[in-house]
């Protein structure tokens, strides 16, 4: 291996691009400088679509974080392989019964019944496509995708892998520490076994043996994301860092916390914005490795959050309303980003409608990966459209379904539903992004077809492989 210490000599036109995928957790559309925040400048991560493009349309598959990684990992809609909710939280329930949505008593459910969750074998991902194409590959942060030895990374297409398989981990494990803030903002932060633990699933991993780790685990994961980039430079590689942020537990370094304790006066908001601060740090680490070792010109770089932030926490997703849980724009229009420095053009602003679905047939595409091992993508390469070889929208609808929230989007026309037709809403979103007038009488003509469509793709559909028993999902 070369020294550390010079950057890659390889040339570039020898190399297949590598690819780094950030995925952060629960962040609103809001949250960032160049999506509106005005408490704060996220200039690192602002820089991803300064230096490539941001798309203002920009979607996830599911307002929750399990179903929406499963359908970014495998570029098509988790529904269609059963993946419908979460798999679990931070630690097995105990055994009891939950309602189905028509009201039926689902099974009781214990450690062996979650053990079955996960992403199945028939599936494939982005890890997998790429290591069997002669890439290096790398998971560091927040796993969420399964539990059983057949779900894990290091058994799904991933080299190395250094994460927590479930919900959310403890940032630090001493609380009490002057050097660190943290605050309880929602019921989240009560559910002790999902985020205030290093056990059970919390515990961190590396290529799935245990390990202690007694740093602050944001910056834990960005010192193994840097290295990962370090010890993989002299061959093609995929890292997908799944950033542990910012959905809570809200612990952050005092120093972002204080710096910022004369522009905002509200604890909870001021402690929000500080960890999305110390993410912002994070991922310039990243850019900077990149840059160290000669890669950045060579590197397809993703920037995208799994979801929109819950409404019941100090994060924003203006303009749009509601949230997590909702298939209202808040809960699934987050920001988006994509960088490719020679390839896709700089400073771009995409409007079209574009999905996490999009990213693995993106980079497949772009790297020469083949997906002929995969299922039938839903996701499309969205280069072509990046670089004016198409024109249009890469989709003509995309849809959504977790529990009893529902919804599809055709060009400017978004139809939300929660079942059994209990609510049913017709939206102009190019003129009310807000979702706040209901179109539906005044529309009937697009009302109808817009339900038409989603009826057709939900009875395309497997029935859900599994019921959550939280009780967002109970009637």
């Amino acid at each position: 291996m070369a020294d550390s210490r010079e950057p890659s000599t390889k040339p570039a036109s020898q190399r297949r691009p590598n690819v780094v995928i950030i995925l952060v957790d629960d962040m609103g559309y809001g949250d960032l400088s160049s999506y509106g925040n005005q408490l704060i400048e996220t200039k690192r991560i602002d820089s991803i679509g300064r230096d490539g493009v941001r798309f203002t349309d920009g979607y996830c598959s599911a307002p929750l974080c399990s179903p929406s990684r499963a359908g970014l990992i495998t570029g098509r809609y988790q529904q269609r392989f059963g993946f419908e909710q979460q798999v679990s939280s931070g630690a097995f329930p105990e055994r009891r019964e939950v309602r189905e949505d028509d009201g039926r008593l689902a099974p009781l459910q214990g450690e062996a019944e979650f053990l079955r969750r996960g992403v199945p074998l028939s599936e494939k991902n982005f890890g997998e496509l790429f290591r069997a194409a002669g890439y290096r590959t790398g998971v560091v942060g927040k796993w969420h995708l399964g539990h059983g030895p057949q779900f894990l990374p290091q058994n799904r297409g991933f080299d190395h892998s250094v994460v927590f398989y479930g919900n959310t981990s403890l940032q630090a494990t001493n609380a009490s520490d002057p050097e660190m803030f943290s605050l309880m903002v929602d019921a989240h932060d009560e559910a002790k076994d999902i985020a205030w633990t290093r056990e059970g699933l919390n515990n961190i991993r590396k290529n799935g043996e245990i390990v202690q780790v007694d740093d602050y685990l944001l910056f834990h994961f960005r010192d193994e994301a840097v290295d990962f980039i370090e010890q993989s430079k002299d061959e093609p590689f995929l890292l997908y860092f799944a950033m542990n942020a910012p959905v809570p537990p809200l612990q952050v370094p005092r120093r972002y916390f204080e710096s910022l304790r004369a522009s905002i006066s509200n604890i909870s908001v001021r402690g929000y914005n500080a960890l999305v601060l110390a993410q912002d740090d994070v991922v310039g680490a990243v850019l900077d490795k990149l840059q160290s070792t000669g890669l950045a010109n060579d590197t397809i770089l993703v920037f995208v959050s799994d979801n929109g932030n819950a409404v019941t926490r100090p994060g924003s997703n203006a303009p749009f309303s509601g949230g997590k849980f909702t298939t209202m724009e808040g809960g699934i229009r987050m920001p988006f980003m994509m960088r490719w420095p020679g390839q896709i053009p700089a400073g771009q602003v995409f409007s079209k409608p574009v999905s996490t679905l999009d990213i693995l047939p993106t980079i497949a595409a772009a790297c020469g990966v083949p997906t002929t091992a995969a299922q039938a993508l839903d996701g499309v390469d969205l280069l072509p459209y990046l670089t004016d070889q198409h024109a249009g929208s890469p989709h003509e609808a995309l849809f959504w379904k977790l529990a009893q929230y529902s919804a599809v989007r055709v060009g400017k026309w978004k139809l939300y539903l929660e079942p059994p037709n209990s609510v049913a809403r017709l939206y102009d979103l190019e003129q009310d992004p807000g979702e706040r007038e209901d179109l539906a009488h005044a529309q009937p003509q697009i009302f109808e077809e817009l339900k038409a469509r989603y009826a057709a793709w939900d009875k395309s559909l497997p029935p859900r492989g599994w019921t959550n028993i939280s009780p967002v999902f109970k009637k």
